[in-house]
């Protein structure tokens, strides 16, 4: 028979919380064949916009369980989660809504995004969202639209940028 310590024992180990470092996951990208996993970056559009590591997909906190399974379809599949900076007892959360949805393989970044930059971990940065041209957004040249324009050239006026 199974006492309440050693069943208490193999739950927590179940459910334990597992952390990857920052230079363990720049192993894991680096090596040839790193479609294993998935990195999943809970911040918000801004701060990833602003920031984030190379090949991660963003799917903010709050939409989380709504929106994962697009992101991440396979359940089987190695998930390393990067966030901001959060409590203990959120990263708890986050680590049990994903497994209630059923994926199996998901780690944390240790010290999250912040660590990641701390250490000089390389980065990059989305204009416009990443997913948008200037031209597609509807920018236009100045040889395009030259009547938008007239009046602007700051050179010549010597006006301050800001």
């Amino acid at each position: 028979m199974l006492d309440l310590a050693h069943l208490a024992t193999i739950f927590m180990e179940k459910n334990a919380i597992s952390h990857i470092t920052c230079e363990h996951l720049l192993t894991i990208k680096k090596q040839p064949q790193p479609t294993e996993h998935v990195v999943l970056d809970l911040r918000d559009p801004l701060e990833y916009d602003a920031g984030h590591i190379e090949g991660s997909k963003n799917v903010p906190r709050r939409e989380l369980t709504a929106n994962v399974v697009n992101v991440v379809p396979d359940r089987k599949r190695h998930v390393i989660v990067v966030v901001g900076p959060t409590l203990e007892s959120e990263i708890e959360t986050i680590h049990d809504d994903l497994a209630e949805l059923g994926y199996e393989k998901v780690e944390f970044l240790a010290g999250g995004f912040d660590r990641w930059c701390e250490i000089s971990m390389p980065t990059v940065e989305d204009v416009l969202g990443g997913e948008v041209t200037p031209e597609e957004a509807g920018a236009v040249s100045k040889e395009e639209e030259p009547d938008l324009y007239e009046g602007e050239d700051l050179e010549e006026t010597n006006e301050p940028l800001m």
